[in-house]
């Protein structure tokens, strides 16, 4: 038999073989295992290319790998991992709009890069959304995406962008009125 034995009464107790911080290691495993496909889904969402949103999960992984420490209850992990793949996003939306107006202002035109959605079917209508969508200010672009593609509520949403609930909905009023405007949506609001 492996492990040490405790002695509680009359009855020997078979002692737990995995220290608390192996549990913790495992249960830190599992949860980036078990995320994994939903943050790249929703980077895929963020910043519109595959590339790229292989690189912001990459970055997501490794940031809350430094701070596993931080995170405490493990049900609370996956808008833990949101929040943290929300800010590495907005932060490469915010470097890659810059990248794009210095390209265009030495007149190397505008990238043609297009995601794999771009491909289906509607692709124009994409197109038009897509474009529109990566118009918007970051936070307004992040709050829409968190709440009509990736279907969160108002609260989850203030939570992975670290922000009150009153500017999400600020946020997301801003970003339909703009869509509506650019005729990237249409009808009653999403």
């Amino acid at each position: 038999m492996g492990g040490r034995f405790a002695v509680k009464g009359t009855a020997i107790l078979d002692e737990p073989t995995s220290p608390p911080r192996a549990t913790a290691a495992r249960d830190f495993d599992a949860l980036l295992e078990a995320e994994q496909a939903g943050l790249l889904r929703l980077a895929r969402r963020l910043v519109w290319d595959g590339e790229e949103a292989r690189d912001v999960v990459q970055a997501t992984l490794a940031d809350a790998y430094e701070k596993r420490h931080a995170l405490r209850d493990v049900k609370a992990g996956p808008a833990w991992l949101r929040s943290i793949l929300v800010s590495r996003a907005m932060g490469h939306l915010r470097r890659r709009r810059l990248w794009t107006l210095v390209r265009e202002a030495l007149d190397f035109g505008p990238t043609q890069d297009l995601s794999p959605e771009e491909h289906f079917a509607g692709a124009e209508r994409w197109r038009t959304f897509g474009r529109a969508l990566r118009a918007l200010p970051a936070q307004q672009a992040t709050a829409f995406t968190l709440r009509y593609l990736e279907g969160l509520d108002l609260d989850a949403i203030a939570g992975a962008m670290r922000i009150g609930r009153g500017t999400v909905r600020i946020h997301l009023y801003r970003a339909l009125k703009k869509l509506k405007a650019a005729d990237a949506l249409e009808g009653d609001t999403p």
